[in-house]
This record gives C-alpha cells, sequence and structure tokens, in this order.
C-alpha cells in the first residue's frame, strides 16, 4: 500500500464515528466499522490463535518426557493454558463468522511469505525431533517473554473482547515465563559455561526477537489508528530486548547470547 493511500486510511479511521479507544468496540458495533478495521483485526487475532495453538500441539509429547513428575505435572498445566488460549481467540473469531480452519489458512498464508518466515519459527520448531528439554524451557523463557510484550498491547485493543481475552491469557503466561527462567537456572547450574549452553540460548533469543515480526510498515500506522496495535514491532522487540539483558544481568552471564545477525530476521549464526 502506497504512504499516501496509507495516509487516507489513517485519515479516515480518525474522522469515523468511532474513536478506537482501548475496550470501546464490541460485537454489535462490527458491522459498522470500516471494512479495514475487520480485515486487520481478523489478521492478527488468527495469528495470535495459531501460535497459541501450536505452543500446545508441538510441545505436548514433552509431557511424557519431562525430567520428573513435579517438573511434569506444572509443564501439563501450561500445555492446558495455552489450548485454552487458542480457545479463546478461535471462539472470538468463530462469533466473528471466520471458522478455525479459516483462521489457521489466514496464518499460514501470512507464516509461508518470504519476510515473515521468522516470525513464526519458534512456535513452529517446538516440535523439532532434535530438540532437548532445555529447548522446550527455552521457548518458555524467551517465546512466552515476547509473546507477554505482544499480549499486553493486545490488552489496550480498541476490539473490547479480544482485549479482555488477553488480559486473561497476559496473567498465565507470566506463570510460563517463570517456569522456564527457573529450568534455566537450572540448566545453568548444572552445564555451566559450555559451547552447548551459548548455542541454545543464542538459537532460542534469535527466536525471540524474530516473533515480533519485521520492522514496522506504514501498515503499522494504520494498526495504532485503529487501536489494534498501539505499539509497534521494534518498540515492543526493544522492550523484550532490554528485559532479556535485565535478566542476564542478573545472572551474571551477559556472555551466553551472542547474535551473528542482529537485525531482522536475526540469527545466532547456529541454526540448523
Amino acid at each position: 500500500m502506497s504512504s499516501t493511500v496509507t495516509a487516507i486510511a489513517i485519515a479516515d479511521a480518525h474522522a469515523a464515528p468511532f474513536d478506537y479507544a482501548p475496550g470501546s468496540i464490541d460485537f454489535p458495533d462490527l458491522p459498522n466499522v470500516p471494512e479495514e478495521y475487520r480485515h486487520e483485526l481478523i489478521r492478527l487475532m488468527a495469528i495470535q490463535a495459531y501460535s497459541e495453538e501450536k505452543a500446545a500441539t508441538e510441545g505436548i509429547e514433552w509431557i511424557a518426557n519431562a525430567p520428573d513428575y513435579k517438573r511434569r505435572r506444572v509443564f501439563a498445566k501450561i500445555i492446558a493454558e495455552e489450548a485454552r488460549h487458542s480457545y479463546l481467540i478461535y471462539n472470538l473469531l468463530e462469533r466473528m463468522g471466520v471458522a478455525e480452519k479459516q483462521a489457521i489458512a489466514i496464518a499460514e498464508g501470512r507464516a509461508h511469505r518470504p519476510m515473515h518466515d521468522a516470525s513464526l519459527e519458534g512456535p513452529l520448531s517446538v516440535g523439532d525431533e532434535s530438540n532437548e528439554w532445555i529447548d522446550i524451557m527455552l521457548n518458555h523463557m524467551f517465546l512466552d517473554r515476547a509473546g507477554k510484550f505482544m499480549v499486553g498491547n493486545f490488552c489496550e485493543a480498541s476490539f473490547k473482547p479480544w482485549a479482555e481475552a488477553n488480559q486473561t491469557i497476559l496473567r498465565e503466561e507470566r506463570g510460563h515465563i517463570g517456569f522456564g527462567f527457573a529450568e534455566l537456572r537450572t540448566y545453568l547450574a548444572e552445564k555451566g559455561e559450555t559451547n552447548e549452553a551459548r548455542i541454545k540460548i543464542s538459537n532460542w533469543y534469535a527466536k525471540g526477537l524474530n516473533f515480533f515480526g519485521p520492522p514496522s510498515t506504514s501498515r503499522g500506522a494504520r494498526l495504532s489508528a485503529y487501536g489494534l496495535k498501539r505499539k509497534d514491532n521494534e518498540t515492543l522487540r526493544n522492550e523484550f530486548r532490554a528485559e532479556v539483558e535485565d535478566v542476564f544481568n542478573e545472572l551474571g552471564r551477559q556472555d551466553l547470547i551472542e547474535l551473528e545477525k542482529n537485525d531482522f530476521p536475526y540469527r545466532s549464526g547456529n541454526e540448523g
């Protein structure tokens, strides 16, 4: 979309009968919102539901492979919560006339666009056969942490039912992050300063950075004008980056993250 068309769309958004304040739009309002608003809302929701679904379906085998009964119980609860998160969003989409299969097609259509492949590589790689328990925990340490910033952004969305669903999701994601962090501490205590630790941590950190998607374009301005995404990808990514830096400063292990490519798509140099 050209910058001129984008500017017109943003002007139209501000001139519309809706002010797009947080939680200001509900189901009865949807027939009257601009078609572009509805299109962008469905796209964002479909991608979120798909990501949450993959977190559950790709990770479920690790319930049986958890190291002990205590961690098995915690991890089973996390998987159940991820499944519930996808249910919450798919259910809203269904009420909007978008079936689950249609939502998946929207999300997968985006995922297969070359510039966007990297953004979903984290959720899609949870089921890789080469993964070990620590890979699954680093997924929660980094991907759920990245998700926390995105979900927090959606909590302020103009579409009230979606914002409320995300408030529920956000509360539970914090627990997932805490579990991942605790397991990382255990892993580092056992492994020490090894090359394996550096490779795995750097790989999952890169996936976390990529999860936010490519740098914001003119579309980001439209999403902001519609109150669907008040902070752009780069702002959220920088907040995530700063928090991860604080975490590793706390651990005293700042040296464990190394990136070969420090822009989108981010790469540790040890992929594959």
